[in-house]
């Protein structure tokens, strides 16, 4: 590992547990092993290392290959979303479930939740990439469900995606103020009852 990627490591670690603000560059150098004046050959700052933190996380959702397949995409034809959509989401929580496998990326979760009510830049990522982008992508997965006589007519998708994502955002508050470090028990069980509130819901709007 190189330094660059200790101190990236060593500061997230830092940021997750105490706050982004109760952290200073010469606790971060300690912790490395290194000096803090060798910390601007890589940084030019402490907020330049929270935003390589926020960059690297925002990179993971665009460039990972089964969250961007060609079976996760929201199109009227998709015969997993139509024939199977309990199978549809199946397939995207076991994406986003290899992503949350790394102790790194539950570390970054952790710092959205406590860093998003002091940075402007980190509270604009968590509205755009944790609620908006999502919701829409539910109430297009909801709409193709309703135009296609999957679900009953009188559903609304917009409450519907609220509501199926709503409850693993709950899930994920959770563990996130419990644990400092999130055990995979615990993780595991998360993913089970994120999935199972799915198949309920569907179960309760599906057309029988």
């Amino acid at each position: 590992m190189s330094t660059k990627e200790k101190i990236f490591d060593v500061s997230l670690d830092l940021f997750s547990r105490k706050g982004y603000d109760s952290v200073s560059l010469r606790e971060i150098a300690e912790e490395v092993g290194i000096k803090k004046s060798s910390i601007y050959s890589h940084y030019p700052s402490k907020e330049a290392i929270l935003m390589d933190i926020f960059e690297y996380f925002q990179d993971l959702f665009e460039y990972d290959e089964l969250l961007n397949s060609k079976d996760l995409l929201l199109e009227s034809d998709n015969e997993i979303l139509l024939e199977n959509p309990e199978m549809f989401y199946h397939m995207g929580s076991e994406a986003i479930k290899g992503m949350f496998s790394e102790e790194r990326n539950l570390k970054i979760w952790k710092l959205i939740f406590i860093q998003m009510h002091y940075n402007e830049y980190i509270r604009m990522f968590f509205q755009n990439e944790i609620l908006v982008k999502p919701l829409l992508f539910w109430n297009r997965f909801f709409t193709i469900l309703k135009e296609n006589g999957i679900i009953r007519p009188e559903c609304n998708p917009k409450l519907l995606a609220k509501e199926y994502y709503s409850f693993p955002i709950y899930l994920l508050l959770e563990m996130c103020a419990k644990y400092d470090d999130i055990p995979k028990s615990c993780l595991d069980n998360f993913f089970y009852e994120a999935e199972e509130h799915a198949k309920f819901l569907l179960d309760c709007v599906k057309v029988k």
